[in-house]
């Protein structure tokens, strides 16, 4: 693990990649491993592979000739929840944005040249850790390859040349978005109802003379906090065991 990631830190900074940039990179790289709990070479790939598609989503390319045109490729980091992660997925690969991956806080990283954008597409599975590979595996005939893992959901991409053709190829990639986070109302209420549950505990416990020492009482908190997350996991459950009911294309 230390000479892939060695390796991969020299080739980043002889392409230009910041040593700032370096660190963070290596850094979310290194999380992430722990977490997926694999090898760097079945993780990532060959480290001369993955350095190059690192540096190009760092906008560390070799420089451009003079007078000829073309830009930088863009980065953009964005999360959402798991009502709307599909839809804006492709709705933003519709613009040329590629996932990169999935960062140890649950953003997607996508990158984008301006100058040469292809239209992406996008889809989720929910899969256990040792079912991931099973699950890639299945895809790979129809042209998806896995683009990130969060938790239990796994995401996979692949370019609509694959369905599409040249009509896959953007004339004119749209401004990058300022907007960084996207949570939909039915997320945003079930974050409600959790922090509406634990600000009743708290006006309960500051109205009454009960003690936070009383068995009682941390029996009822604990309980009362175990309820609010079970029922935001379970409306987010019912949501995905509606989506594998539904016809996949």
């Amino acid at each position: 693990m230390d000479a892939y990631f060695t390796d991969l830190a020299e080739r980043l900074r002889a392409r230009g990649v910041t040593e700032e940039r370096v660190t963070v990179t290596l850094t979310e790289l290194h999380d992430h491993l722990l977490d997926a709990d694999s090898t760097p070479e079945a993780e990532f790939g060959p480290v001369a592979e993955f350095a190059e598609q690192l540096a190009r989503g760092a906008g560390a390319s070799a420089p451009e000739a003079a007078g000829e045109p073309g830009s930088r490729a863009q980065e953009w980091r964005w999360t959402a929840d798991i009502y709307t992660d599909r839809e804006l997925l492709n709705r933003y690969g519709d613009q040329g944005w590629e996932v990169e991956r999935v960062d140890r806080l649950g953003r997607f990283v996508c990158r984008r040249d301006p100058g040469n954008a292809m239209r992406w597409e996008y889809r989720r599975e929910s899969a256990l850790r040792g079912e991931h590979d099973e699950l890639a595996a299945r895809l790979a005939p129809d042209g998806w390859e896995p683009c990130g893992r969060w938790t239990y959901l796994a995401y996979f991409k692949r370019p609509r040349a694959a369905t599409a053709g040249p009509a896959a190829r953007l004339a004119a990639a749209p401004e990058v978005p300022e907007r960084r986070v996207f949570l939909s109302r039915k997320y945003r209420a079930l974050l409600v109802a959790v922090l509406a549950l634990v600000v009743a505990e708290a006006v309960f416990l500051g109205s009454s003379d009960t003690s936070l020492g009383d068995p009682a009482t941390l029996a009822g908190m604990v309980v009362g906090a175990l309820a609010g997350g079970v029922g935001a996991a379970y409306g987010l459950r019912r949501h995905l065991r509606k989506e594998r009911s539904a016809v996949r294309p």
